[in-house]
């Protein structure tokens, strides 16, 4: 089975996304986590491992949307080497507005392997929001509540007494694992991990990256980049910030 990787060039640094190409039919839409930029005309550049096929090198498979799903009008360019696709707008990002980057899993290698997922990354000018989607083009937002230490999730009416009672019998008396399950599996441009945590982890976190609530307790971290036996350190958090567990992933 062919491989090829994709990789996006933000400003100075080059993030790489690992993947695989197979057949069509299994195409499915994977939504990263947001960007944040700080050029109003941002290029981006997507890097193939081998050359693509020059039939697929067409505005429908690489694009750029607004949040509204109107079409960015951007210029298309392929290097030399066929490896490398270039997406420049003609006109500048506004500020406030998320923008979508497409990259079609009918993208195609030179040898007729097409790309095993859609691929979107959202962007906008300035901080990354705290809200992102997720595959299903849902908006989620890190909003878990944290748990007593009776179990039951704490209010946060105006019941401030109540939620302060709440906050301090987390920080106080938590159970001794609380990241309860912690998995990886591979996608075509990135690795997905996803952890279960227990009722008193309100936050999850491996390096900088923060990982998206699910519901259910459940967290997960769309992460391009990584490599075959890299280990990752990922750390669940208290509502008051205090880290509760730490666990140490290898990447398959």
């Amino acid at each position: 089975m062919k491989k090829i990787t994709t990789l996006f060039m933000m400003v100075c640094s080059l993030i790489v996304f690992p993947g695989i190409l197979q057949g069509q039919a299994s195409i499915k839409e994977v939504t990263l986590n947001e960007r944040a930029i700080q050029d109003p005309m941002k290029s981006w550049t997507i890097t193939f491992t081998q050359p693509i096929n020059k039939g697929t090198f067409k505005k429908q498979n690489f694009l750029i949307k607004d949040e509204k799903k109107r079409q960015v009008q951007a210029k298309l360019s392929l290097s030399k080497d066929e490896k490398k696709v270039t997406i420049t707008p003609e006109s500048p990002y506004k500020k406030g507005v998320t923008y979508y980057l497409y990259i079609k899993g009918n993208v195609k290698s030179g040898s007729n392997a097409f790309l095993n997922e859609h691929t979107v990354m959202p962007f906008k000018i300035g901080a990354a929001s705290k809200e992102s989607k997720n595959s299903s083009g849902k908006t989620v937002a890190n909003n878990k509540q944290p748990a007593s230490s009776s179990g039951k999730t704490a209010s946060s009416g105006s019941d401030s007494k109540s939620s302060s009672n709440a906050s301090t019998s987390t920080s106080s008396k938590t159970p001794g694992k609380n990241l309860v399950k912690v998995q990886t599996k591979k996608h075509s441009h990135f690795d997905e991990i996803s952890v279960q945590v227990s009722d008193y982890v309100t936050k999850v976190k491996a390096g900088s990256d923060e990982f998206e609530y699910k519901g259910n307790n459940l967290f997960v971290l769309y992460q391009p980049g990584l490599k075959s036996g890299e280990k990752i350190t990922v750390k669940g958090y208290s509502m008051s910030g205090k880290v509760l567990e730490t666990k140490e992933v290898v990447i398959p």
